[in-house]
């Protein structure tokens, strides 16, 4: 008897349950500041910009297509020293929220540069950078294959260098390290019946494990970020070790790398730092809410510039 009526019971309550998660609440959705959205990294190295504009949406605004976030139709300047010497174009009808242009000068240290972006249905956006200091001397680069092997037995290599810090001066740097990785895709079968694929190319950032120095914070793309308030004017050794590329041979690692070395401004430093704290703590509900620097007025993303150097490791 007791067994019957805790199964009546239950019934009533899962019922009971089923009709409180199935209600309907209709609320008005909460104000915000609508606002065009950009990032837009620079090196001194580049000759040319690119820029990809879309806009804020509210958390619960239906997006079915890009065309609910892009935004075509803007006006997108470059101005050097007060004199605008750039406009930028869109890159083709269907690509309109794409602004290219290419710049009619290198870019050098000293100048103040600005960035405008502006619509008739947005406040405009603005913000200024400057080019950093030369990017410092790079001394003793040298690439160990296979230094060790991880509790997995996963291969390691490592890397190390020296930058020469310039003195009296507050530095920002960053150190990417990068190499081609391919896979196959499939096309479909030749008329012999013999299966055809094509192989793409993608660029790999490594990132670099078991970094244990306190100088160190990890930033966007696998990037790491350093700055130089505990060793001005010193010269700073790194040794960073990363894994090998997989490759289903089981032969040793012969991959070329890609090493860059940033001068970066405190703004691209804030950045970058900021926006890996918020993608690492995606899907976590016990993280506490983080957020990403930004330095566009009226506007929402990041305008950053850096001075770099490129090495190439075989």
């Amino acid at each position: 008897m007791r067994y019957i009526f805790f199964l009546l019971a239950s019934a009533i309550l899962f019922s009971s349950c089923q009709n409180f998660f199935s209600q309907t609440i209709d609320t008005d959705l909460p104000d915000y500041d609508q606002g065009l959205v950009f990032h837009q990294l620079i090196s001194d190295i580049d000759d040319t910009i690119r820029l990809e504009l879309s806009k804020k949406l509210g958390v619960f605004e239906p997006t079915k297509t890009d065309k609910d976030w892009f935004v075509t139709g803007a006006t997108v300047e470059w101005w050097q020293d007060g004199q605008k010497i750039l406009v930028l174009t869109p890159l083709s009808a269907d690509s309109g929220f794409v602004y290219v242009g290419k710049f009619p000068s290198p870019l050098i240290i000293g100048p103040e540069y600005e960035i405008w972006v502006s619509h008739p249905n947005f406040e405009t956006v603005r913000s200024t950078q400057k080019i950093p200091a030369k990017a410092t001397d790079v001394q003793q680069l040298k690439l160990v294959r296979e230094v060790a092997n991880d509790p997995s037995g996963s291969t390691l290599n490592e890397l190390s260098f020296v930058i020469k810090d310039n003195p009296n001066e507050q530095n920002y740097y960053e150190f990417q390290l990068s190499t081609n990785q391919y896979y196959y895709e499939y096309r479909g079968m030749d008329p012999q019946g013999t299966p055809m694929f094509d192989t793409i190319s993608y660029t790999y950032y490594t990132g670099f494990e078991n970094t244990f120095d306190q100088n160190i914070v990890n930033g966007t793309r696998g990037g790491i970020l350093l700055s130089d308030q505990f060793f001005n004017g010193q010269d700073y050794k790194f040794i960073g070790r990363f894994y090998a590329p997989y490759n289903d041979s089981g032969s040793a690692d012969t991959s070329t790398y890609r090493l860059a070395i940033r001068n970066v401004t405190k703004e691209y430093y804030q950045w970058s730092v900021s926006y890996n704290k918020q993608y690492n703590a995606q899907g976590n509900p016990f993280a506490e809410p983080i957020a990403v620097y930004n330095n566009l007025e009226n506007g929402l993303g990041i305008f950053a510039m850096f001075n770099e150097q490129r090495f190439t490791i075989k």
